[in-house]
């Protein structure tokens, strides 16, 4: 939207970064307790649940490395266009809707995001709806000031300074599935 359309003002620009964390707030809420309700019916060990988490930490290290853009083959590496045509990513334009915004934030559920991956495996261990729905529904909440921020500036910004944060940003989730890993380990 901030690309489509430079002339809007700070606040037109910002309106899609609210919807967005509203769908994401919802489906968090929901799917959380759905995940939450199907580990009713199994309990992972704790050998499982670590070797869970060695993975999450693992796609994370890959994802921060191909937002710090060192390898130029993990620049390559996309989303299979099915689950691209899900999320509404394609090459042709569209304009700007809130329904858009708001689906693509309730998409995120889904998305190998190794944070999100980490309490979806809390949730689930709950073996509950209402936990699980809680967990997951705080932490979309709790995650919201961040995820605004980081949309708020990444729409205004340009240059060399937005080159300079997305690599930053890669080395911090480098160094947060590196954790991860230890973490399961």
């Amino acid at each position: 939207h901030a690309n489509l359309h430079p002339e809007a003002t700070p606040a037109q620009k910002f309106r899609p970064h609210l919807f967005f964390n509203f769908g994401r707030i919802a489906s968090f809420l929901f799917f959380g307790g759905v995940i939450g309700l199907v580990g009713s019916a199994f309990r992972f060990s704790s050998s499982v649940l670590g070797t869970l988490i060695v993975v999450v930490g693992i796609v994370m290290f890959f994802l921060g490395l191909k937002l710090i853009e060192v390898f130029p083959r993990l620049e390559s590496l996309a989303l299979p266009k099915g689950i691209s045509r899900l999320f509404g990513i394609n090459r042709e334009i569209k304009e700007y809707s809130h329904k858009d915004s708001f689906l693509s934030g309730a998409a995120t559920f889904f998305l190998p995001c190794g944070f999100t991956q980490a309490m979806q495996l809390y949730a689930v261990s709950t073996g509950s709806f209402i936990h699980g729905s809680l967990i997951m529904g705080l932490f979309a909440l709790g995650t919201m000031p961040g995820l605004l921020g980081i949309g708020g500036i990444t729409s205004v910004i340009k240059g060399w300074f937005k080159g300079y944060f997305f690599k930053f940003a890669g080395l911090i989730v480098i160094i947060l599935g590196l954790l991860n890993i230890s973490y399961g380990y």
